[in-house]
């Protein structure tokens, strides 16, 4: 980076950031979660240092829970061939790395230090890292520039920057220029995206490639595993329509159609489950059901044994993966709120997808709108009629649900071809 932003970044950011991160720690618990955690993983991670002092290392960072799994099959394929080498994931997010599932293939998990030049500083010093990666968005100014001071090579893989990102901004814009720019590597998960961040970072000697979205590989290895776990199947027959992780805003426009539905076809089954299953929205949903005549049965309470129930509301999270695989069609959440939530978990399971207005936060709502398995329905009436014509037409349902499929199948291997390149750079 160029000395007029690092200056600024350090003496008005970061003074700025590290008192509003300690501020908020005396009354935000998640905050003091953080700085706790990254006083003693900075202390695990000096242990394991001394343990290995030689071997090769790799350091994958990710924001939060979201962007490790994109980092999980370069993890994988990493180890896999180069077994040698150290893998330590870090993260910003207590979330992230509290809730990350640990992997065989990771060494060491902790929390990256504060942003600072100092803190950065040693922290390379000490860990001694070979390269960098850096997934999908989240950079550090101080930690990429004692990369460089220190002769450590930075990549960015899954790179993507839309086109309502700050980023665009006249003030901000010369900034992530010239962050982007300090880069040895760009990994962009299509065309468009390397367009994108050659537009950000005009034209510098920074290798830049199209190696498309990890993601994708990442939603088959989980749905193997989804599948593999044999949850027990909610109905044995008719059509199955799951809504996944929607807010009270989805509800209000789709649960009107589902009730019309419901009502049209005896063969309808529902599977809904709340993003946030709280005995407050667990409730809302079963007097709507109600004052429709229509019975409920809430998951925990299965199996299902009593006659005629057509819906099963889903009263416990991170079963939603296995639950698509059996189901005909699916809604996702968020869609009506703000952003959407994963449409490639029901897109892997080949089953088309529905979904409101607001999925511009999501590459893959929009490639599956393009080519045929997706659908936006901007109200509750273009949501009924949508529903209708998967349970009528036949042929269209085949289409759509193959499109769907296809999707995921086409993107996939985007993990190989990072691997590939982090192993044979230099």
């Amino acid at each position: 980076m160029t000395i007029f932003w690092i200056l600024i970044y350090n003496i008005f950011f970061v003074p700025f950031a590290f008192f509003f991160v300690y501020l908020s720690g005396l009354f935000n618990k998640k905050m003091q979660t953080g700085i706790r955690g990254r006083k003693q993983t900075l202390i695990e991670m000096a242990r394991f240092r001394d343990k290995f002092p030689r071997k090769e290392l790799y350091l994958i960072h990710s924001a939060s829970l979201g962007e490790f799994e994109q980092a999980k099959p370069v993890i994988r394929g990493l180890k896999a061939l180069r077994p040698d080498i150290l893998i330590v994931a870090s993260f910003t997010s207590p979330s992230g790395y509290t809730n990350a599932i640990r992997m065989k293939e990771v060494d060491l998990y902790m929390y990256l230090p504060f942003d600072t030049f100092l803190r950065t500083r040693g922290f390379i010093q000490r860990l001694k890292p070979k390269k960098i990666i850096f997934v999908t968005y989240e950079l550090w100014p101080n930690l990429i520039l004692n990369a460089q001071r220190h002769h450590v090579k930075t990549y960015l893989i899954s790179a993507r920057i839309r086109e309502n990102s700050l980023k665009w901004k006249p003030i901000a814009r010369t900034f992530f220029s010239d962050l982007y720019r300090s880069l040895d590597y760009i990994h962009a998960i299509s065309d468009e995206h390397k367009e994108s961040v050659r537009k950000l970072i005009g034209t510098v000697p920074i290798k830049m490639l199209t190696l498309g979205d990890t993601r994708y590989d990442q939603v088959i290895h989980r749905a193997h595993e989804k599948v593999a776990a044999d949850v027990d199947r909610l109905f044995g027959d008719g059509f199955v329509f799951i809504i996944g992780s929607i807010w009270p805003q989805d509800a209000k426009q789709l649960m009107p159609a589902v009730y019309r539905c419901m009502k049209e076809f005896d063969s309808l089954r529902v599977i809904v489950a709340p993003h946030e299953p709280n005995e407050y929205a667990l409730e809302t949903l079963e007097g709507g059901f109600s004052e429709n005549g229509i019975l409920t049965r809430r998951l925990s309470t299965l199996p299902l044994k009593s006659a005629g129930i057509r819906v099963v509301l889903v009263d416990k999270v991170g079963i939603l993966a296995e639950l698509y695989h059996q189901s005909n069609l699916a809604f996702v959440g968020g869609s009506f709120r703000g952003s959407i939530h994963n449409v490639m978990e029901p897109a892997v399971a080949g089953i088309p997808v529905l979904f409101g207005p607001m999925y511009h936060n999501s590459s893959e709502a929009e490639l599956l709108i393009r080519e045929g398995g997706g659908f936006c329905c901007e109200d509750s009436e273009c949501l009924y009629r949508k529903i209708r014509r998967m349970l009528t037409d036949s042929e269209s349902y085949r289409r759509a649900a193959d499109s769907a499929r296809q999707v995921i199948l086409k993107n996939l291997g985007a993990g190989a071809r990072t691997v590939r390149e982090i192993l044979e750079s230099d």
